[in-house]
């Protein structure tokens, strides 16, 4: 959060105060989302999915797309969208730049999650449901963005754009 916020400061330009809050709030988001998927705990917020893992060495795995689902998948797909959101206000991506970051950002998230668990005993499963959703909540936090950027909201979604 503090490279984050050193990035902001740093590169010469004053920043409005609606781009600061963006730079201070993608940190504190970040930190957040980095807690709730790197760290050795397993929260499990609903029925425990009955799916038997796939073990890789030490590490659990789920590669079968669908399978096992609980309230976890649709959780996901929640705790990505302001990714999506972040990711409008901060970038010039479009089209095929943001799809493939929503892909990548969540195998980023299952690998280093597979290394930790692999190294540490992470004791997380590393699932193919959560690449799917952080991908689809990605895309609808973009895509919410982008809508609301053809509204009377366009004056409020450019305040907080990082130019």
């Amino acid at each position: 959060m503090v490279v984050l916020i050193g990035i902001g400061l740093a590169t010469g330009k004053k920043r409005q105060s609606g781009e600061l809050i963006t730079i201070v709030t993608l940190g504190v988001y970040l930190v957040v989302v980095g807690y709730l998927t790197l760290t050795p705990t397993s929260y499990a917020f609903g029925e425990v999915p009955t799916t038997n893992p796939v073990w890789v060495g030490p590490v659990p795995t789920n590669p079968f797309p669908f399978s096992g689902l609980s309230l976890d998948f649709y959780l996901n797909v929640v705790m990505m969208i302001p990714m999506g959101v972040y990711a409008a206000l901060v970038t010039n991506w479009r089209n095929s730049r943001i799809f493939l970051a929503s892909v990548l950002i969540g195998l980023g998230i299952e690998m280093i999650q597979f290394m930790i668990d692999w190294l540490f005993g992470l004791a997380r499963w590393v699932d193919i449901n959560d690449v799917l959703t952080n991908m689809v909540g990605f895309l609808i936090g973009y895509g919410v963005l982008t809508i609301l950027q053809e509204t009377p909201f366009k004056r409020v979604v450019d305040w907080f754009t990082v130019k």
